[in-house]
């Protein structure tokens, strides 16, 4: 929606005869307007975050707690959908108004090239660690929203081509007499008594002007060919109509692909999910275990709250006593319990801040032989999350 209104929805608010003008409110000066702003203001706003500013400023020298000062610094917070809606808006204005303005391919080429540095940086040294996420998002945005951008960007080059010059004014051309529109029209005017530059006066001038005569050149159907002109309206040239007429069988051939190979084989593929299975595994087989990995490479989805206020780490809300620790993907430093390494994250763990149960040991506590029989006799529903790892046999030894 917000490349939409950025993008398309500038051209449609935009009066007809104002789209070539050099006003500041005309199309050319308010798209130029767009670009200039995403090159310089929306990489100044996310490098000057004011919550970060403010946070790191202002509240971590005022912070009575050392949990409240790490959580001044835990960083700015970013969504990877939102980067990817930034660089297709580029892509879409560049795509939209190129035939307006060539320069606009330069400026988002600029703009491409800082907003890839800022991000890097940011994403090194200020933002904060987001969830992991796959490759789904990009891929998304390349087959859809990418080639999507470019067959708009083409078929919007076709209708500036087939509307141009904007001025809604038809010549009167002698020489091609295709209309009887001009009958009539008064083209010399007579001047008498004319004061020249050198004081010179002349009894009598004769001025010959081109006749014009009004046509609608925003009345232009889908394809933008030479067709939509009828027999009185009339304004393109030669080489326009030429132009306008490959225009007209390019965009008809892109949104027939677009529409057969793009959606198409998408809505194909899910009437065929209805029917049998349609995953297929795109992986390479790296001929590694899982548990090769724990605590490298490889970790586990344990049930955890983030980003809690007064908190530097995480807050466990199930029991991982059944897994081994280094799944969980951060340590505590200031906990270095050897004899059981699951003691050292039971500060962090909301397990044990409930009567339950499930409960079967108290908080830094080794579990005993009672708690543990009667844990195993209960068998009643548990009320917090289960998380289990089963290692294979060569782990264990």
């Amino acid at each position: 929606i917000y490349i939409k209104i950025t993008a398309v929805i500038t051209r449609l608010i935009t009066p007809f005869l104002a789209t070539l003008g050099g006003r500041s409110k005309d199309l050319i000066n308010t798209v130029n307007a767009l670009m200039i702003s995403e090159l310089v203001v929306s990489p100044l706003l996310r490098y000057l975050d004011p919550f970060v500013i403010l946070d790191r400023h202002y509240f971590a020298p005022r912070a009575k707690s050392d949990e409240e000062l790490y959580f001044c610094f835990r960083g700015g917070w970013y969504n990877l959908s939102e980067r990817f809606t930034d660089f297709t808006k580029v892509l879409l204005l560049c795509t939209f108004y190129s035939a307006f303005m060539p320069m606009i391919w330069w400026l988002g080429a600029a703009i491409l090239f800082f907003q890839y540095w800022m991000d890097k940086f940011l994403l090194l040294r200020s933002w904060k660690k987001a969830p992991y996420q796959g490759p789904e998002v990009s891929k998304f945005s390349r087959v859809y929203f990418n080639t999507a951008a470019v067959c708009l960007g083409i078929i919007s080059s076709g209708y500036a081509y087939a509307q141009s010059p904007y001025t809604n004014l038809c010549s009167c051309n002698a020489d091609e007499p295709e209309t009887e529109v001009c009958d009539g029209l008064t083209t010399q005017r007579e001047f008498s008594d004319v004061l020249l530059l050198n004081n010179t006066v002349l009894s009598e001038v004769l001025a010959v002007d081109e006749a014009s005569y009004f046509c609608n050149q925003d009345n232009v159907a889908f394809p933008p060919t030479p067709q939509n002109q009828s027999y009185s309206n009339q304004w393109m040239t030669d080489s326009q109509e030429l132009l306008c007429r490959i225009y007209g069988i390019t965009c008809i051939v892109l949104v027939c692909a677009y529409g057969f190979f793009i959606l198409g084989g998408r809505l194909a593929l899910f009437i065929k999910s209805l029917v049998r299975g349609v995953y297929n595994p795109s992986k390479v087989n790296q001929h590694k275990d899982f548990s090769d990995g724990i605590g490298s490479e490889n970790f586990g989805y344990v049930p955890q709250l983030s980003d809690m206020f007064g908190f530097h780490f995480p807050l466990i809300i199930s029991n991982i006593d059944e897994i081994d620790v280094d799944l969980m993907g951060w340590k505590d430093p200031n906990k270095h319990s050897q004899s059981d390494k699951h003691q050292n994250y039971d500060d962090h763990n909301l397990y044990f801040d409930v009567k339950h149960n499930d409960l079967h040991r108290e908080r830094n506590m080794a579990p005993s032989e009672e708690t543990d029989s009667s844990m195993k006799s209960k068998g009643s529903r548990p009320i917090f999350s289960v998380i289990k790892h089963y290692p294979p046999e060569w782990a264990k030894r």
